[in-house]
């Protein structure tokens, strides 16, 4: 009598828990990162140095951003800055290795951080806002639609700028880490 005792009182506890036990929180399933959809066709935007609208010195960050092929892909550049990306496609897009191992911290500093962000629309040279971050890795691996995208890799060092200020257009930020972004064309095709 004792043993269908427990048997029932168990069994009335592990119903009774059941509602309580669906909200206890769940171990995260991996996410693959969300695709990036292919933009329209536009000119990629120069970062602030380069456009001389303020005067970036050597202790300044290089950023340099690149495409990595990746199995069953290949990569082909002409400039550095346009890419083109082949593989195999699934369901209208695939994975593509992004790198800025090449970037440089500047004189002086001691570490990097990354921002990948695509999308920019911004275009005036005082601004130039980043589009939608996508990832802080150094080496991100992200999912793109097949067709051209505008991939613009931000990095910052530990250097802060009291002002970052210009002639045209006055000042552009305080206490602000030293930063300096470059845009490539990422041109994602299915052989």
């Amino acid at each position: 009598m004792l043993s269908s005792f427990r048997f029932s009182f168990s069994h009335g506890l592990i119903l009774s828990l059941l509602p309580l036990l669906a909200g206890c929180p769940q171990a995260p399933v991996p996410q693959l990162g969300n695709s990036l959809s292919a933009e329209a066709t536009r000119a990629t935007i120069a970062s602030r140095c380069a456009q001389a609208v303020i005067a970036c010195t050597s202790s300044w960050p290089t950023a340099v951003a690149a495409v990595v092929a990746s199995d069953g892909q290949t990569v082909t550049t002409t400039d550095g800055v346009n890419f083109i990306v082949v593989g195999t496609s699934e369901q209208g897009g695939f994975d593509v290795q992004l790198s800025a191992t090449d970037s440089m911290t500047g004189n002086g500093a001691m570490s990097l951080t990354y921002s990948w962000s695509s999308g920019a629309t911004d275009t005036d040279p005082c601004t130039l806002a980043d589009g939608p971050a996508f990832s802080t890795e150094e080496m991100p691996l992200q999912r793109m639609d097949l067709g051209v995208h505008y991939i613009r890799l931000r990095v910052e060092n530990d250097i802060i700028r009291d002002v970052v200020e210009s002639d045209t257009c006055g000042v552009i930020g305080e206490n602000i880490a030293s930063f300096q972004f470059v845009e490539i064309v990422v041109d994602v095709r299915s052989n």
